[in-house]
């Protein structure tokens, strides 16, 4: 199976994406300019009052390319959140097993795009309270005769590398034979060639594909230990991720976060999602998450 690298991919949709996004509009004289700076100073940003941020750019509908602009729900919420703490948002586009460890290295401050938060991930990064929940699809061929998770079995299975569907399928599919790719569309391509029995994915690329190609559902997958998704930020990043979960709370009360997930993510019912977000941040009173 050819890899692709980050150079090779992460530079093709560069090319074709905005390098930043100007989440706010910039001051016009110095002296606004200072002042934007003193009031952004206490956040751990990279840049004095910029956000940067890595991401992958085909993790629809959270975060994606479209006609040379980023788009999705993160990427709508994040900017929102951001502008609100007066940071404009610059992001870049990597493949998606390098975008932790981007920000575990201090080469950015802010990754995103429906990523679980996990033990295993918060032994390097830490997480904002999540912004949305939800569960892996099994995407097989039409005439597949897959219909539950005994059936995979023996099976080879398509998942994208270092994801949250990895660590599922790896506990979980353990007699299956796993197979990782660099992004879904590349393990998608692969089930339409005939190399793969399915694919392990988010259930919104899932509908995407089965709508588009000769696929189907043949299961959902749910991890038992789900926090939901959520942005991930450098463990030296305190004061930033405590505004971000402030940002996150008003936006979730002032309605704001439905309004996101029904213009970027109308395929799905937003009232279950705004529901679970509700008790989980009743049970998650602090901003102080996920290093409460």
């Amino acid at each position: 199976m050819k890899r692709w690298t980050k150079a090779s991919v992460g530079a093709a949709v560069l090319a074709a994406s905005l390098v930043a996004l100007t989440a706010c509009s910039s001051g016009a004289g110095s002296d606004s300019s200072a002042t934007a700076d003193s009031k952004t100073a206490k956040y751990e940003t990279i840049k004095p009052g910029v956000l940067t941020i890595v991401t992958s750019s085909d993790l629809t509908p959270f975060a994606y390319i479209k006609d040379k602009e980023w788009q999705g729900v993160d990427v709508a919420l994040v900017t929102e959140a951001a502008k609100k703490l007066g940071l404009t948002v610059e992001i870049t586009a990597h493949d998606f097993d390098t975008l932790i460890p981007l920000v575990a290295g201090g080469q950015a401050d802010l990754t995103m795009g429906s990523i679980a938060d996990t033990d295993v991930r918060r032994k390097t990064v830490d997480f904002t309270l999540p912004d949305i929940i939800g569960n892996n699809a099994l995407v097989v061929p039409d005439g597949s005769g897959i219909k539950n998770e005994d059936d995979v079995a023996g099976k080879k299975i398509g998942i994208l590398q270092s994801s949250q569907a990895l660590e599922y399928a790896q506990k979980y599919w353990t007699k299956s034979d796993i197979v990782t790719f660099p992004s879904n569309n590349a393990a998608r391509l692969a089930l339409s060639g005939g190399g793969l029995d399915g694919i392990l994915v988010d259930p919104q690329s899932a509908k995407l594909y089965t709508d588009q190609y000769p696929m189907k559902i043949a299961l959902s997958a749910v991890n038992p230990e789900d926090r939901g998704g959520a942005w991930i930020l450098n463990k030296k990043a305190t004061n930033l991720r405590e505004a971000l979960n402030e940002q996150l709370r008003d936006a979730l009360k002032d309605g704001t976060t439905q309004k996101i997930l029904e213009k970027w993510n109308p395929a799905d019912p937003s009232q279950p999602v705004i529901d679970w977000l509700t008790k989980y941040y009743a049970a998650h009173p602090s901003n102080k998450y996920s290093a409460e």
